[in-house]
């Protein structure tokens, strides 16, 4: 282990109380978990190689457009829920995160940090012997466009029709955080990768993909001081949910607008 990596997990620990090393989780504990793991629906993706990023000169995007070749995973259909964290939280006595008003249930937690979400995954993995992480960023992009090279994964043009954003118009009827899954798929089946939350990936930030990996591994650093996230929130406009849009994140970070998606390599057992 990396000396950061190692020192962050001392902190983790040191502040939650809970890692895979700890045996304390009871039965109860454990059968929340692997209820909890079985709620989540997974998309297995092939693997295959596309085009990451953009060139088109716009802010916020990631570049340069190079091409990335990936082995096959599986990722979440969907943005973790407050139903599924909130599961974590009471099975382990932590104080469950806010939702701002927003709502909790079937919508996507927020509030939550880097360290909180590894844990969730971790507590996840202990119980069921599964091998949840977070997605690469290139696996993030390669599942968010769907197949697709547009500017969007429905086309190049903005909709209200497939995303919350800020424009807020019908059917974007949700000034906030939407429950997941209120707006269509993309063609692999994903929904909410444009708007509702970002989501928290693998990858450290980098300012651009100049040395980057083209197998779809994450893009780490020694330290790292923030981390990538993606596909915009509810309060983003339309160039801030492009599949190839990017924002950054520290590791104690807690916000309204971030949460996080699942991935899982493809042999994993299940």
């Amino acid at each position: 282990m990396r000396r950061g990596a190692a020192a962050l997990a001392v902190a983790f620990v040191a502040t939650f109380g809970w890692s895979a090393a700890d045996a304390g989780c009871s039965r109860a504990c454990r059968d929340a978990a692997r209820t909890t793991a079985a709620s989540v629906r997974m998309i297995d993706l092939p693997g295959g190689r596309f085009m990451m990023g953009t060139d088109d000169g716009l802010p916020q995007q990631g570049h340069p457009r190079h091409g990335v070749t990936l082995r096959a995973f599986r990722i979440g259909a969907t943005e973790v829920t407050f139903d599924q964290y909130d599961a974590f939280a009471r099975a382990t006595g932590r104080d469950p995160p806010v939702d701002e008003g927003f709502g909790r249930g079937a919508r996507p937690v927020i509030d939550v940090h880097r360290g909180e979400m590894l844990a969730f995954i971790d507590w996840l993995n202990v119980a069921t012997g599964r091998r949840f992480r977070l997605p690469t960023e290139a696996e993030w992009e390669y599942a968010a466009r769907g197949g697709t090279d547009t500017a969007f994964f429905w086309g190049d043009e903005p909709s209200t029709r497939y995303a919350n954003t800020g424009v807020n118009e019908a059917p974007d009827v949700y000034p906030k955080t939407a429950p997941v899954a209120s707006f269509p798929p993309n063609a692999f089946g994903l929904h909410d990768t444009a708007g509702n939350v970002w989501e928290m990936v693998a990858d450290c930030r980098h300012a651009d993909y100049v040395g980057a990996p083209d197998d779809g591994r994450a893009w780490l650093g020694d330290p790292c001081d923030s981390y990538v996230v993606r596909g915009g929130y509810f309060n983003t406009l339309s160039r801030g949910v492009r599949p190839s849009a990017r924002g950054a994140a520290g590791p104690w970070f807690r916000g309204m607008g971030l949460g996080f998606r699942l991935a899982e390599d493809a042999a994993a057992p299940h």
